[in-house]
């Protein structure tokens, strides 16, 4: 197995044009440094090529479509716009307002990326407006709702404890007239003999 081992080393230092194994050893360690700093150096180069994507959307400001589109062809970047569909966050957008990308902002890509820009149009804020209104009926239809069941729950409640009282007041009642009417019936003799003992 050695052999085979050294018969290879052999060839390939034939095959380099070196003529001894020391000088094999500082050749290819010199490749490998040559082939690492040149993977660095393209790296480096390919790092300081890409192009970062700009802040189009935020709470702070907006963006109009043309605008964003415009700056980041500029910046050597492929743009296709979209529109989106309505949603209860879009309902205080500006028409054309750029809302999203399909990269993160200030994300850094290569020149000529596709980037799509997903916007607003009036309808789509229109329609955002409605189904923000919806959700609001909604919500008010849930806590009147809700109101109303408490209101239930308490009048059912108030109702229990009426009849409660009720009940135990006819309880009291008939049980103070069947003492008396109990104690009505005793033979008087009886009582007096036994107050008197």
């Amino acid at each position: 197995m050695s052999g085979g081992l050294v018969k290879d080393v052999t060839g390939l230092a034939d095959a380099l044009g070196v003529k001894d194994i020391v000088q094999l050893g500082v050749s290819l360690t010199q490749r490998g440094i040559d082939a690492g700093a040149n993977a660095y150096t393209k790296k480096a180069e390919e790092k300081d090529s890409l192009v970062e994507i700009a802040e189009l959307y935020s709470d702070d400001y907006r963006v109009k479509l043309e605008d964003a589109k415009r700056w980041l062809e500029e910046d050597g970047l492929k743009v296709e716009a979209v529109i989106v569909k309505p949603d209860i966050a879009y309902k205080d957008c500006l028409d054309l307002e750029v809302v999203a990308t399909n990269f993160e902002l200030k994300q850094k890509v290569k020149p000529g990326t596709r980037i799509i820009l997903k916007y607003v149009t009036s309808e789509i804020i229109d329609a955002s407006k409605m189904l923000f209104e919806e959700s609001e009926r909604q919500k008010a239809d849930e806590k009147q709702l809700k109101a109303e069941q408490t209101a239930m729950k308490k009048e059912s409640i108030n109702k229990a404890v009426t009849s409660v009282k009720s009940g135990l007041s006819d309880v009291v009642s008939s049980t103070s007239k069947g003492l008396g009417g109990f104690l009505s019936n005793l033979p008087k003799k009886n009582m007096k003999n036994n107050t008197d003992e």
